[in-house]
């Protein structure tokens, strides 16, 4: 299947032969994919990256050409059954990540449900990728490697030497819900680790805080960075030192990280992971996989839920919607 990626700056859909690989793990798989690229000289390289930086499993896609050409209006989606819900291995999880939310060892952690769909017909991910584009205006639609989803949150954009991210945290219907004291922590611990990850790289750093940013019948709340990098700087560099947020794994990052890979049940694969492009020159648009599901061979659709454990006992939806 082509690899397919659409914004609101148009449409890129990869034609032709593909060079598809794993790009391995470690900070170095992001550099593995611009090398790849520039050896190939082709244009542009599609990425998909499983959530842990140390496991498996993500797919690069160099495509022959690319068209930016309009997606073809969707059809119909085959009807689909839930198989699993996920929701007793969730609750597990929970318990145990409340344990260690209690002695201190983090202040807060953000848990994945599995959910899984058997579809009655085949699945086709570019119809899904149409559909997906038309109902979520604004988000980062994309299919690459059978990972299908539209996200509302930019992990990172970098073209010709101006850098901007914008990182969700915090979710409701009524975004008048999102002005709470425990929102502004929040952000500012989301603000604290993006601003640190990303200070070596820009030469200077304009942070904009609780924003309120609309997706369909759900409002985030944004905290938005934005400046000029060094010069010579690629995306690729910037993907080693951001991801992941503590928006998307908790706080303290590295010790929520620790507690994900102990609680949960199966390996998140490419959820919640860095999905985007890139081209030769290092320039490139990554957003974070979520609102995504994983179609593998025709039948099945796995869907994941991010769910935050926070330091008061609550569990709170960061995204509740999915593909």
């Amino acid at each position: 299947m082509n690899p397919i990626w659409a914004d609101d700056d148009g449409t890129l859909q990869g034609l032709g032969s593909s060079r598809v690989a794993d790009p391995g793990t470690g900070r170095d798989r992001y550099q593995t994919m611009l090398d790849e690229l520039r050896r190939s000289d082709r244009a542009i390289a599609f990425g998909s990256f499983t959530f842990d930086i140390e496991a498996s499993g993500s797919v690069v896609d160099i495509p022959e050409t690319v068209s930016k050409a309009s997606l073809p209006p969707g059809g119909p989606v085959a009807r689909m059954q839930l198989v699993d819900d996920g929701i007793d291995e969730w609750h597990v999880g929970f318990e145990k990540a409340m344990l260690e939310i209690e002695t201190g060892r983090v202040e807060k952690v953000v848990l994945a449900r599995q959910v899984v769909w058997q579809a009655a017909d085949a699945i086709e991910p570019s119809t899904v990728v149409s559909r997906l584009a038309a109902a979520n205006p604004g988000c980062y639609t994309f299919s690459i490697g059978g990972l299908v989803g539209a996200s509302p949150e930019l992990l990172v954009s970098l073209r010709r030497g101006f850098l901007s991210t914008l990182a969700l945290a915090g979710t409701a219907t009524n975004p008048e819900e999102l002005r709470s004291a425990k929102i502004s922590e929040e952000h500012r611990h989301v603000s604290a680790s993006v601003t640190a990850a990303l200070g070596p790289h820009m030469t200077g750093v304009d942070v904009t805080e609780q924003v309120i940013v609309p997706h369909g019948d759900m409002s985030h709340v944004g905290t938005r960075i934005a400046g000029p990098v060094v010069p010579g700087t690629t995306v690729a560099d910037i993907l080693a030192d951001l991801h992941p947020t503590a928006a998307v794994a908790g706080f303290p990052t590295a010790a929520a990280l620790d507690l994900i890979r102990e609680v949960e049940p199966a390996s998140r694969g490419r959820y919640a992971g860095p999905v985007g492009w890139m081209d030769s020159a290092g320039d490139g648009v990554f957003a974070i996989a979520l609102r995504c599901g994983q179609v593998e061979g025709s039948r099945i659709i796995r869907l994941e839920v991010e769910l935050g454990v926070e330091g008061d006992g609550t569990s709170r939806a960061g995204d509740p919607e999915a593909a």
